[in-house]
């Protein structure tokens, strides 16, 4: 039904165009949504516009190879070339993809670091000599506990997580509320969320 000689392949060929169009088209929109109007497909900078320039690059030879396929109007007849031309198609879009999200993961994990480092959160107290170590507690020595590690944990997932948010203006302020609240470990944070 669908390799048969005559109009039906036409008709899914065609089926086959409108579909990539339409997925073109909200992927277009997508890029420009998800910079609030300041890329398009043939401008920015963006990891999702670049993303999104491949899967769309990749996926325009396709009906191409299709046309001059035996499938098509018989262009190229060679079997080996036609396998051949469908490998490298493939490959190029899928690896294409793939390589530039491990590339998007590389650069983020990257920016992570540098972050983490640039306001001295480390899970490892002794990994920045030289850099003042706080202590979770409001200063009330009622409210002391000792620390056995989770309170730096504790000290670490907060600063991570607000950087992260791009809050981390707001750390000090975060930090007291859960002290005040008597959350001064990662453990008591998991029995909270257990519940």
């Amino acid at each position: 039904m669908f390799s048969e000689e005559g109009a039906m392949q036409w008709v899914w060929f065609a089926f086959s165009c409108v579909i990539w169009m339409i997925y073109t088209y909200y992927n277009m929109q997508q890029i420009v949504e998800n910079s609030d109007g300041d890329e398009n497909l043939f401008h920015g900078q963006s990891d999702y516009r670049m993303l999104s320039v491949i899967c769309i690059a990749t996926w325009f030879p396709f009906p191409f190879w299709f046309v001059v396929s035996p499938e098509g109007i018989g262009l190229v007849t060679d079997v080996t070339a036609i396998q051949l031309g469908w490998s490298v198609l493939n490959v190029t879009a899928k690896f294409g993809f793939i390589l530039h999200l491990q590339y998007i993961k590389s650069k983020y994990c990257k920016t992570l670091d540098a972050t983490r480092e640039l306001y001295g959160v480390n899970g490892d107290p002794a990994a920045a000599p030289g850099k003042k170590t706080e202590t979770l507690q409001d200063g009330d020595a009622d409210d002391f506990m000792p620390d056995d590690g989770g309170e730096q944990k504790m000290r670490t997932l907060i600063k991570e997580t607000m950087v992260s948010l791009n809050m981390s203006s707001h750390t000090d302020r975060f930090m007291k509320l859960m002290l005040d609240n008597g959350i001064v470990s990662t453990d008591i944070l998991e029995r909270l969320t257990a519940d």
